[in-house]
């Protein structure tokens, strides 16, 4: 498993000398692929990150109304995310107001889920992926979300693709931004449900700026 999951508890603050500084780039597996795979993104190329590369359960992730044996079984996915940015912000090396979220597909959509329920992203990539998470305050973190216009598995206008594994109704690229303040649609013509070369780059060149506001009483 190329990522552990442990709950731990991350300090609220630290001394300024000890603030690690590399971000944190989690990058999130599709429907039945694996962290392993995630390799072939190409976020390992880009200099002055710190990757990982977790397993959802049953090669799925709870996103919310879709899809797979997370969702069936109902697994707390942004908890178990939240729970291993922890263990590696302890561990230190990495800048806790500076961690990102990138997936394709179901992994696009659980960075939606966990930009949606939980404070602990600065930002997020999403890569062919829809919301299907409720989300009534996500907080002032970045999105960056590319679609293909001849995507069929899941259609940029919504609605069931054509080639869905899933059969699922998703919602469209614009009903699945709007509730984020800052949000860069990238519409790639002729692209299908794919990841293309540069992506990671195209990214991450997106989000690095962005940052996490910094919780009241941390001191500098």
């Amino acid at each position: 498993m190329c990522a552990v999951f442990c709950a731990c508890l991350l300090a609220a603050c630290a001394p300024a000398a000890q603030r690690p500084v590399l971000p944190l780039v989690v990058v999130l597996h599709g429907l039945g692929g694996t962290g392993d795979g995630t390799y072939s993104y190409g976020f390992d190329d880009v200099e002055g990150i710190v990757v990982a590369h977790p397993d959802g359960v049953d090669r799925s992730w709870n996103a919310g109304a879709c899809c797979g044996g997370a969702h069936a079984r109902g697994i707390d996915d942004v908890a178990r995310l939240d729970a291993l940015v922890a263990r590696m912000v302890s561990r230190g090396g990495v800048d806790p107001d500076r961690v990102y979220a990138v997936g394709f597909s179901g992994g696009g959509m659980m960075a939606y889920a966990w930009a949606c329920g939980s404070h602990t992203l600065a930002g997020i990539g999403v890569v062919g992926g829809a919301r299907v998470a409720p989300c009534p305050d996500p907080g002032p973190v970045a999105v960056v979300a590319v679609h293909g216009d001849a995507d069929a598995g899941v259609p940029i206008g919504g609605g069931v693709g054509p080639q869905s594994v899933t059969g699922f109704d998703y919602p469209s690229l614009e009903e699945s931004l709007a509730p984020f303040r800052d949000a860069v649609r990238i519409v790639r013509p002729g692209v299908g449900h794919e990841w293309e070369p540069g992506t990671a780059r195209l990214l991450w060149e997106r989000l690095r700026t962005a940052v996490r506001p910094r919780r009241r009483g941390c001191r500098r």
